[in-house]
Protein backbone atom coordinates (compact mmCIF):
# COMPACT_ATOMS: atom_id res chain seq x y z
CA UNK A 1 0.00 0.00 0.00
CA UNK A 2 1.45 3.38 -1.14
CA UNK A 3 1.66 5.75 1.63
CA UNK A 4 1.59 9.66 1.72
CA UNK A 5 5.25 11.03 2.98
CA UNK A 6 5.51 14.57 3.62
CA UNK A 7 7.77 16.56 1.25
CA UNK A 8 11.04 16.90 2.92
CA UNK A 9 12.91 20.59 3.96
CA UNK A 10 15.24 19.94 0.35
CA UNK A 11 11.64 19.39 -1.99
CA UNK A 12 10.26 22.45 -0.40
CA UNK A 13 12.75 24.96 0.77
CA UNK A 14 11.42 24.91 3.87
CA UNK A 15 13.29 23.87 7.79
CA UNK A 16 11.11 21.04 8.71
CA UNK A 17 7.88 22.40 10.87
CA UNK A 18 7.58 25.80 9.52
CA UNK A 19 3.71 26.56 8.12
CA UNK A 20 3.67 27.67 4.33
CA UNK A 21 3.12 31.27 3.98
CA UNK A 22 5.17 32.90 5.95
CA UNK A 23 4.16 34.81 8.75
CA UNK A 24 0.79 35.98 7.59
CA UNK A 25 -0.23 31.76 7.39
CA UNK A 26 1.01 31.03 10.57
CA UNK A 27 -0.81 33.21 12.54
CA UNK A 28 -4.29 32.14 10.38
CA UNK A 29 -3.09 28.61 11.24
CA UNK A 30 -2.67 29.61 14.93
CA UNK A 31 -6.18 31.09 15.07
CA UNK A 32 -8.18 28.36 13.18
CA UNK A 33 -10.77 26.79 15.04
CA UNK A 34 -12.31 23.08 14.45
CA UNK A 35 -15.09 23.16 13.01
CA UNK A 36 -18.58 23.01 14.73
CA UNK A 37 -21.64 21.54 13.56
CA UNK A 38 -25.02 22.38 14.95
CA UNK A 39 -27.65 19.85 15.65
CA UNK A 40 -30.94 19.82 18.10
CA UNK A 41 -31.74 16.07 19.37
CA UNK A 42 -34.96 16.58 20.80
CA UNK A 43 -34.11 13.80 22.94
CA UNK A 44 -30.94 14.94 24.35
CA UNK A 45 -32.33 18.95 25.24
CA UNK A 46 -35.29 17.14 27.02
CA UNK A 47 -33.24 15.63 29.41
CA UNK A 48 -31.37 19.00 29.59
CA UNK A 49 -34.75 20.31 30.44
CA UNK A 50 -35.74 17.76 33.25
CA UNK A 51 -32.29 18.48 34.90
CA UNK A 52 -32.56 22.08 35.05
CA UNK A 53 -35.91 21.88 36.10
CA UNK A 54 -35.24 19.34 38.66
CA UNK A 55 -32.38 21.34 40.20
CA UNK A 56 -35.04 24.36 40.31
CA UNK A 57 -37.54 23.17 42.13
CA UNK A 58 -34.96 21.41 44.66
CA UNK A 59 -32.90 25.01 45.42
CA UNK A 60 -36.60 27.08 44.99
CA UNK A 61 -38.01 24.74 47.98
CA UNK A 62 -35.03 25.49 50.33
CA UNK A 63 -35.22 29.07 49.69
CA UNK A 64 -38.73 29.25 50.00
CA UNK A 65 -39.06 26.98 53.37
CA UNK A 66 -35.58 29.22 54.18
CA UNK A 67 -37.72 32.54 53.87
CA UNK A 68 -40.27 30.68 56.18
CA UNK A 69 -38.90 30.45 58.92
CA UNK A 70 -37.08 34.00 58.41
CA UNK A 71 -40.83 34.94 58.76
CA UNK A 72 -41.29 36.16 55.47
CA UNK A 73 -44.31 35.18 53.26
CA UNK A 74 -44.01 34.08 49.62
CA UNK A 75 -44.87 36.95 47.57
CA UNK A 76 -42.92 39.15 49.99
CA UNK A 77 -39.54 37.01 48.51
CA UNK A 78 -40.61 37.21 44.87
CA UNK A 79 -41.33 40.77 44.65
CA UNK A 80 -37.72 42.17 46.22
CA UNK A 81 -34.99 44.09 44.81
CA UNK A 82 -35.20 43.83 40.62
CA UNK A 83 -37.95 41.85 40.93
CA UNK A 84 -40.47 44.72 42.37
CA UNK A 85 -39.74 47.11 39.56
CA UNK A 86 -40.29 44.59 37.11
CA UNK A 87 -43.95 43.70 38.69
CA UNK A 88 -44.56 47.31 39.33
CA UNK A 89 -43.87 48.05 35.54
CA UNK A 90 -45.75 45.14 34.29
CA UNK A 91 -49.01 46.22 36.97
CA UNK A 92 -48.72 49.91 36.21
CA UNK A 93 -46.60 51.30 33.42
CA UNK A 94 -43.62 53.27 33.40
CA UNK A 95 -43.96 56.69 34.42
CA UNK A 96 -44.14 59.51 32.58
CA UNK A 97 -41.03 61.98 34.39
CA UNK A 98 -38.24 61.32 36.05
CA UNK A 99 -38.17 62.48 39.59
CA UNK A 100 -34.79 64.36 40.93
CA UNK A 101 -33.16 64.56 44.08
CA UNK A 102 -32.02 67.76 45.78
CA UNK A 103 -28.55 67.62 44.49
CA UNK A 104 -29.73 67.53 41.15
CA UNK A 105 -29.06 63.63 40.46
CA UNK A 106 -32.32 61.73 39.06
CA UNK A 107 -33.89 59.84 41.70
CA UNK A 108 -34.62 55.97 41.66
CA UNK A 109 -36.99 54.87 38.55
CA UNK A 110 -38.42 51.80 36.57
CA UNK A 111 -37.28 53.76 33.64
CA UNK A 112 -33.97 52.11 33.93
CA UNK A 113 -35.75 48.78 33.52
CA UNK A 114 -36.28 47.11 29.82
CA UNK A 115 -39.52 46.36 28.43
CA UNK A 116 -39.93 42.93 27.58
CA UNK A 117 -40.04 41.18 30.87
CA UNK A 118 -42.70 43.41 32.29
CA UNK A 119 -44.45 42.71 29.15
CA UNK A 120 -44.45 39.42 29.31
CA UNK A 121 -45.41 39.33 32.96
CA UNK A 122 -48.29 41.43 31.68
CA UNK A 123 -49.31 38.77 29.28
CA UNK A 124 -49.08 35.81 31.48
CA UNK A 125 -50.88 38.09 34.17
CA UNK A 126 -53.73 38.78 31.91
CA UNK A 127 -54.45 35.18 30.11
CA UNK A 128 -54.17 33.21 33.46
CA UNK A 129 -55.66 35.29 35.76
CA UNK A 130 -52.55 34.73 38.39
CA UNK A 131 -51.09 37.51 40.34
CA UNK A 132 -48.18 39.73 39.29
CA UNK A 133 -45.67 37.88 41.60
CA UNK A 134 -46.92 34.44 40.34
CA UNK A 135 -47.01 35.19 36.61
CA UNK A 136 -43.42 36.76 36.59
CA UNK A 137 -42.49 32.96 38.13
CA UNK A 138 -44.34 31.56 35.18
CA UNK A 139 -42.32 33.31 32.82
CA UNK A 140 -38.79 32.57 34.70
CA UNK A 141 -39.35 28.86 34.73
CA UNK A 142 -40.30 28.47 31.03
CA UNK A 143 -37.14 31.07 30.04
CA UNK A 144 -35.37 28.79 32.31
CA UNK A 145 -36.07 25.60 30.57
CA UNK A 146 -36.09 27.30 27.16
CA UNK A 147 -32.51 28.61 28.12
CA UNK A 148 -31.76 24.94 29.29
CA UNK A 149 -32.34 23.57 26.19
CA UNK A 150 -30.16 26.25 23.83
CA UNK A 151 -27.10 25.80 26.52
CA UNK A 152 -27.25 22.28 25.61
CA UNK A 153 -27.91 23.01 22.02
CA UNK A 154 -24.64 25.35 21.83
CA UNK A 155 -22.38 22.96 24.35
CA UNK A 156 -23.19 19.60 22.31
CA UNK A 157 -21.26 20.13 19.41
CA UNK A 158 -18.14 21.57 21.03
CA UNK A 159 -18.36 19.25 24.00
CA UNK A 160 -20.16 16.41 23.03
CA UNK A 161 -23.72 15.30 24.75
CA UNK A 162 -22.85 14.26 28.40
CA UNK A 163 -20.60 17.36 29.31
CA UNK A 164 -23.30 19.37 27.31
CA UNK A 165 -25.62 17.86 30.11
CA UNK A 166 -23.39 19.08 32.68
CA UNK A 167 -22.81 22.57 31.39
CA UNK A 168 -27.35 22.39 32.18
CA UNK A 169 -26.54 21.03 35.55
CA UNK A 170 -23.44 23.67 36.57
CA UNK A 171 -25.16 26.14 35.81
CA UNK A 172 -28.69 25.42 36.98
CA UNK A 173 -27.29 24.72 40.25
CA UNK A 174 -24.65 28.08 40.61
CA UNK A 175 -24.93 30.30 43.15
CA UNK A 176 -26.81 33.03 41.87
CA UNK A 177 -28.95 30.42 40.05
CA UNK A 178 -32.04 31.95 42.41
CA UNK A 179 -32.73 34.37 39.95
CA UNK A 180 -34.01 32.23 37.72
CA UNK A 181 -36.95 31.28 40.02
CA UNK A 182 -38.26 34.81 40.96
CA UNK A 183 -39.12 37.52 38.73
CA UNK A 184 -35.60 38.83 37.90
CA UNK A 185 -34.38 39.37 33.49
CA UNK A 186 -31.66 36.67 33.89
CA UNK A 187 -33.70 33.75 33.01
CA UNK A 188 -35.46 35.45 29.53
CA UNK A 189 -32.25 37.30 28.72
CA UNK A 190 -30.40 33.74 28.72
CA UNK A 191 -32.91 32.05 26.78
CA UNK A 192 -32.61 34.80 23.87
CA UNK A 193 -28.39 34.11 24.51
CA UNK A 194 -27.90 30.77 23.96
CA UNK A 195 -30.17 30.23 21.10
CA UNK A 196 -28.74 33.65 19.46
CA UNK A 197 -25.60 32.17 19.78
CA UNK A 198 -27.00 28.69 18.69
CA UNK A 199 -28.44 30.75 15.19
CA UNK A 200 -24.66 32.73 15.11
CA UNK A 201 -22.68 29.25 15.56
CA UNK A 202 -24.92 27.68 12.96
CA UNK A 203 -24.60 30.59 10.10
CA UNK A 204 -28.19 31.34 10.55
CA UNK A 205 -27.56 34.81 10.20
CA UNK A 206 -31.43 36.46 10.06
CA UNK A 207 -31.85 34.58 12.97
CA UNK A 208 -28.68 35.43 15.28
CA UNK A 209 -30.07 39.12 14.34
CA UNK A 210 -33.78 39.02 14.96
CA UNK A 211 -32.70 37.00 18.05
CA UNK A 212 -29.82 39.56 19.71
CA UNK A 213 -32.69 42.18 18.05
CA UNK A 214 -35.04 40.45 20.78
CA UNK A 215 -32.60 40.44 23.67
CA UNK A 216 -31.88 43.87 23.48
CA UNK A 217 -35.43 44.15 24.87
CA UNK A 218 -34.57 42.01 27.88
CA UNK A 219 -31.41 43.78 29.45
CA UNK A 220 -28.97 46.16 28.58
CA UNK A 221 -25.90 43.85 28.80
CA UNK A 222 -27.22 42.78 25.34
CA UNK A 223 -24.74 45.16 23.99
CA UNK A 224 -22.20 42.47 24.51
CA UNK A 225 -24.17 40.22 22.31
CA UNK A 226 -25.07 43.08 19.72
CA UNK A 227 -21.03 43.29 19.54
CA UNK A 228 -20.33 39.94 18.62
CA UNK A 229 -23.02 39.27 16.99
CA UNK A 230 -22.08 42.76 14.38
CA UNK A 231 -18.58 41.25 14.59
CA UNK A 232 -18.83 38.07 13.68
CA UNK A 233 -21.40 38.80 10.58
CA UNK A 234 -18.21 41.61 9.31
CA UNK A 235 -16.04 38.47 9.44
CA UNK A 236 -18.35 36.29 7.39
CA UNK A 237 -18.70 38.93 4.93
CA UNK A 238 -14.91 40.00 5.27
CA UNK A 239 -14.18 36.05 4.08
CA UNK A 240 -17.21 36.24 1.65
CA UNK A 241 -19.49 33.26 2.81
CA UNK A 242 -22.81 32.98 2.85
CA UNK A 243 -22.73 36.46 0.36
CA UNK A 244 -25.02 39.28 1.97
CA UNK A 245 -26.46 37.06 4.68
CA UNK A 246 -24.21 38.29 7.45
CA UNK A 247 -25.14 41.87 6.99
CA UNK A 248 -28.36 40.76 8.00
CA UNK A 249 -27.36 40.37 11.31
CA UNK A 250 -25.11 43.02 11.62
CA UNK A 251 -27.61 45.54 10.59
CA UNK A 252 -30.94 43.68 12.95
CA UNK A 253 -28.72 43.27 16.03
CA UNK A 254 -28.63 46.56 17.82
CA UNK A 255 -32.06 47.14 16.66
CA UNK A 256 -33.61 46.34 19.99
CA UNK A 257 -31.32 47.69 22.15
CA UNK A 258 -31.76 51.07 20.30
CA UNK A 259 -35.12 50.66 20.54
CA UNK A 260 -35.29 49.61 23.93
CA UNK A 261 -33.31 52.98 25.02
CA UNK A 262 -35.55 55.34 22.71
CA UNK A 263 -38.61 53.72 23.76
CA UNK A 264 -37.79 54.40 27.16
CA UNK A 265 -36.63 57.61 26.52
CA UNK A 266 -39.67 58.74 24.88
CA UNK A 267 -42.02 57.91 27.93
CA UNK A 268 -40.13 61.20 29.53
CA UNK A 269 -39.78 63.22 26.25
CA UNK A 270 -35.99 62.65 26.00
CA UNK A 271 -33.95 60.91 23.72
CA UNK A 272 -31.25 60.07 26.96
CA UNK A 273 -33.72 59.61 29.19
CA UNK A 274 -32.61 56.14 29.88
CA UNK A 275 -29.78 57.10 30.36
CA UNK A 276 -30.70 60.09 32.56
CA UNK A 277 -32.39 56.86 34.93
CA UNK A 278 -29.04 55.05 34.91
CA UNK A 279 -27.36 57.78 37.05
CA UNK A 280 -29.34 57.23 39.34
CA UNK A 281 -28.52 53.75 39.90
CA UNK A 282 -25.16 54.46 39.41
CA UNK A 283 -24.35 52.56 36.31
CA UNK A 284 -22.16 54.09 33.71
CA UNK A 285 -18.79 52.71 32.22
CA UNK A 286 -15.80 54.05 33.97
CA UNK A 287 -13.42 51.76 32.58
CA UNK A 288 -13.41 49.78 35.70
CA UNK A 289 -11.96 52.60 38.08
CA UNK A 290 -15.53 51.94 40.14
CA UNK A 291 -14.47 48.80 40.20
CA UNK A 292 -11.00 49.25 41.59
CA UNK A 293 -12.48 51.39 44.05
CA UNK A 294 -14.48 48.68 45.59
CA UNK A 295 -11.88 46.14 45.67
CA UNK A 296 -9.31 48.64 47.65
CA UNK A 297 -12.45 48.96 50.33
CA UNK A 298 -12.86 44.42 50.12
CA UNK A 299 -9.22 44.17 50.68
CA UNK A 300 -9.31 47.11 53.43
CA UNK A 301 -12.33 45.26 55.72
CA UNK A 302 -11.55 43.65 58.76
CA UNK A 303 -14.80 41.86 58.25
CA UNK A 304 -15.86 41.41 55.15
CA UNK A 305 -18.90 39.17 54.24
CA UNK A 306 -19.44 36.38 51.89
CA UNK A 307 -20.87 38.58 48.75
CA UNK A 308 -17.24 40.28 49.03
CA UNK A 309 -15.52 36.70 48.16
CA UNK A 310 -17.88 36.13 45.45
CA UNK A 311 -17.04 39.37 43.45
CA UNK A 312 -13.75 38.85 43.70
CA UNK A 313 -13.70 34.88 42.61
CA UNK A 314 -16.42 35.98 39.57
CA UNK A 315 -13.90 38.87 39.10
CA UNK A 316 -10.68 36.71 39.14
CA UNK A 317 -12.35 33.25 37.03
CA UNK A 318 -13.95 34.78 34.17
CA UNK A 319 -10.74 36.41 33.47
CA UNK A 320 -9.12 32.89 33.67
CA UNK A 321 -11.75 30.94 31.90
CA UNK A 322 -11.65 33.67 29.27
CA UNK A 323 -8.09 33.26 28.11
CA UNK A 324 -8.79 29.58 28.72
CA UNK A 325 -11.14 29.57 26.19
CA UNK A 326 -9.38 31.13 23.77
CA UNK A 327 -6.74 28.50 23.77
CA UNK A 328 -9.18 25.87 23.56
CA UNK A 329 -9.53 25.27 19.58
CA UNK A 330 -12.84 23.64 19.90
CA UNK A 331 -14.61 26.42 21.26
CA UNK A 332 -15.29 28.82 18.17
CA UNK A 333 -14.23 32.27 18.33
CA UNK A 334 -17.47 34.34 19.27
CA UNK A 335 -18.04 32.23 22.49
CA UNK A 336 -14.24 33.73 23.16
CA UNK A 337 -15.55 36.95 22.03
CA UNK A 338 -18.83 37.00 23.98
CA UNK A 339 -16.83 35.83 27.52
CA UNK A 340 -14.45 38.44 27.00
CA UNK A 341 -16.58 41.31 26.23
CA UNK A 342 -18.86 40.22 29.70
CA UNK A 343 -16.15 40.21 31.38
CA UNK A 344 -15.10 43.77 30.29
CA UNK A 345 -18.36 44.72 30.84
CA UNK A 346 -19.08 43.40 34.02
CA UNK A 347 -15.24 44.94 35.33
CA UNK A 348 -16.04 48.45 33.15
CA UNK A 349 -19.18 49.55 34.47
CA UNK A 350 -19.40 50.98 38.27
CA UNK A 351 -22.41 50.72 40.10
CA UNK A 352 -24.21 47.22 41.95
CA UNK A 353 -20.66 45.57 43.11
CA UNK A 354 -22.26 43.13 44.93
CA UNK A 355 -24.76 42.38 41.35
CA UNK A 356 -21.61 41.27 39.53
CA UNK A 357 -21.69 37.81 40.05
CA UNK A 358 -25.44 37.98 38.88
CA UNK A 359 -24.85 39.82 35.96
CA UNK A 360 -22.54 36.82 34.62
CA UNK A 361 -25.29 34.44 35.34
CA UNK A 362 -26.61 33.96 31.47
CA UNK A 363 -23.20 33.78 30.25
CA UNK A 364 -21.63 31.57 32.66
CA UNK A 365 -22.77 28.11 30.64
CA UNK A 366 -20.17 29.36 28.08
CA UNK A 367 -17.67 29.45 30.55
CA UNK A 368 -18.61 25.56 32.08
CA UNK A 369 -17.44 24.79 28.59
CA UNK A 370 -13.95 23.93 30.28
CA UNK A 371 -15.17 22.48 33.60
CA UNK A 372 -17.79 20.23 31.48
CA UNK A 373 -16.01 17.63 30.01
CA UNK A 374 -13.96 16.29 33.46
CA UNK A 375 -17.05 16.18 35.49
CA UNK A 376 -18.81 14.38 32.49
CA UNK A 377 -16.52 11.32 32.93
CA UNK A 378 -16.69 10.89 36.79
CA UNK A 379 -19.67 8.59 38.01
CA UNK A 380 -23.16 9.36 37.77
CA UNK A 381 -23.73 9.44 41.59
CA UNK A 382 -20.38 12.02 42.36
CA UNK A 383 -22.06 14.45 39.52
CA UNK A 384 -25.93 14.46 41.16
CA UNK A 385 -23.61 14.86 44.23
CA UNK A 386 -22.19 18.36 42.97
CA UNK A 387 -25.70 19.24 41.44
CA UNK A 388 -27.96 18.43 44.68
CA UNK A 389 -25.42 20.20 47.34
CA UNK A 390 -24.95 23.19 44.71
CA UNK A 391 -28.84 23.61 44.56
CA UNK A 392 -29.53 23.04 47.99
CA UNK A 393 -26.67 25.83 48.58
CA UNK A 394 -28.46 28.24 45.64
CA UNK A 395 -31.20 28.10 47.65
CA UNK A 396 -29.48 28.94 51.23
CA UNK A 397 -27.56 31.67 49.87
CA UNK A 398 -30.71 33.08 47.60
CA UNK A 399 -32.55 33.32 50.94
CA UNK A 400 -30.01 35.31 52.52
CA UNK A 401 -29.56 37.70 49.99
CA UNK A 402 -33.62 38.54 49.19
CA UNK A 403 -34.03 38.55 52.81
CA UNK A 404 -30.70 39.87 55.27
CA UNK A 405 -28.05 40.91 52.96
CA UNK A 406 -28.19 45.00 51.85
CA UNK A 407 -28.03 46.19 48.95
CA UNK A 408 -29.97 44.11 46.57
CA UNK A 409 -27.83 41.07 44.96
Amino acid sequence: MAQLVPPSAATTGRPPGSAPGGPRARLREALRRQPVHVTFVPRETRRAVALQLTLSLLGFAVLLVLNRHLGHGVTGVLSRWDAANYLSVAAHGYPDRLPFRADGVPGYSTLAFFPLVPGLIRAVHAVTGLTFAHAGVLVSWVAGAVAASGAHTLARPVVGHRAALVCVGLWACSPYAFVLWIPYSEAVFTAVLMWALVALIARRWVTAGLLCALAGTVRPTASVLVAVTALTGLAALAGRRDGLRPLAATVLAPLGLVGSWLYLGSRIGSVTGWFEAQRAWGQSFDLGRGTLHFLRHAAGEHSPDMRYVAVLTTIAAVAVGTVALALDRRVPWPLVFLAAGAWLLMVGVNGAPYSKPRFMLPFLPVLLLLPAPALARVRREVRWLVYGSGAVFAGWYGAGLLALFRPAP
